[in-house]
């Protein structure tokens, strides 16, 4: 398929909605959560778990999601990404008990983690041949994130107060399923390049963040000067300083030093870090 013939429109469709979609799981879960409290048997604590699962996976493996659309092309790693959020969303839908309930929510943060850069790298394939055509497409994939974000509380409502909770997740599989019928003839298929894949790297990314987000949230019963919350909190700073380590010294790193010296993205990131830390606490109490 040529980057460059009128399908690229209908696909941006596709790309778009796929970043829609991923990012309104964050939040379509928020409504149906005392019916997931009452109906599993979460306790206060552990409720939160649904959400946190999701978005740790999501963030902490969107590095290594973005090295394997290089590596083994984008097209492939976005259909692998929806097949693994349909199966995360199959599990979450049909969950017994919270510890299964927050499996599923893991596996769907993992599709994420895929799906997102393989979009990315697909647009710029099917655009970046004009960069007026490439600032278009860029604005509307860039507005379905937000759009995802808050359609998903009012859905999410909607879809709980007229059917159930597990529907939240069930609307994936139908969706998803029309994305993948939809690739083989929207999506170019890119070619993988050679190189390494830093595994290991993020998986230490994401226990690190893992293990930091599971000691401040016990912090407040534990005590943010306990022996436990310290431990925690200490171990999550040797995990992600072990990463940062690993990037300077491998040869093919996730997330090259270099890219800091770049003007205004630490600041950015730091932004965005403050709004994120803001913003998502606050819609999961509100729901509740």
């Amino acid at each position: 398929m040529n980057a460059v013939n009128p399908p690229r429109w209908r696909a941006l469709v596709v790309l778009a909605a796929a970043q829609f979609m991923v990012i309104m799981d964050t939040s379509i879960i928020g409504v149906a959560l005392p019916d997931m409290q009452r109906d599993l048997g979460f306790s206060p604590g552990a409720l939160q778990w649904v959400f946190n699962a999701y978005v740790i996976a999501f963030g902490g493996l969107l590095l290594l999601g973005g090295r394997l659309s290089d590596i083994f092309g984008a097209r492939r790693i976005f259909t692998a990404g929806w097949l693994i959020l349909i199966a995360g969303s199959a599990v979450a839908a049909v969950a017994n008990s919270p510890w299964v309930e927050i499996l599923g929510r893991g596996v769907q943060g993992v599709g994420g983690a895929l799906i997102a850069p393989a979009s990315m790298t697909l647009l710029m394939m099917l655009f970046s041949h004009d960069s007026r055509e490439l600032g278009k497409a860029m604005a509307l994939y860039g507005a379905a994130a937000p759009a995802g974000g808050t359609a998903g509380v009012f859905l999410g409502g909607v879809v709980t107060e007229y059917l159930s909770w597990p529907w939240v997740f069930v609307v994936y599989i139908p969706i998803g399923i029309a994305t993948l019928l939809a690739v083989p003839a929207l999506l170019p298929a890119v070619a993988g390049r050679r190189g390494s894949v830093d595994v290991l790297g993020g998986l230490v990314v994401t226990a690190g963040i893992a293990l930091a987000v599971f000691a401040i949230v016990r912090a407040p019963e534990q005590g943010w000067g306990s022996a436990t919350t310290l431990l925690e909190l200490a171990g999550a700073v040797v995990l992600l300083t072990l990463f940062l380590l690993v990037q300077r010294v491998i040869r093919e790193p996730l997330m090259p030093p270099a890219v800091w010296r770049t003007p205004g993205l630490a600041v950015a990131n730091l932004a965005m870090a403050l709004l994120g830390a803001a913003w998502i606490p606050m819609w999961y109490f509100l729901n509740l």
